[in-house]
């Protein structure tokens, strides 16, 4: 599981059927320790509807499309959860 920053939507006429109903974003990975943001953006499917903005975890492989219980869908990416906070502990933890 990954972190990473929801920074865009696509739109598309023609996609394969099994995305059908599901939200493409562009997402960005987080360092988690100092929030900016890092690597270049991906394409990931919206397995929960998340919005501009968020902070979200996602899955990568084939982890990607077990995310989509009622049906099979080719994904490399899948937004899986929206992260509300993160606490790192530095050091020995005290």
């Amino acid at each position: 599981m990954f972190l990473a920053k929801v920074i865009g939507k696509t739109w598309s006429d023609h996609k394969h059927y099994s995305y059908d109903g599901i939200d493409i974003k562009i997402i960005r990975d987080v360092n988690p320790e100092t929030g900016e943001l890092i690597n270049k953006p991906i394409f990931a499917l919206d397995a929960i509807g998340t919005a501009i903005g968020e902070i979200v975890a996602y899955e990568v492989s084939s982890e990607a499309g077990k995310a989509f219980e009622d049906k099979k869908v080719l994904a490399d990416a899948t937004i899986t959860a929206i992260i509300d906070s993160v606490d790192i502990v530095k050091g020995d933890g005290k």
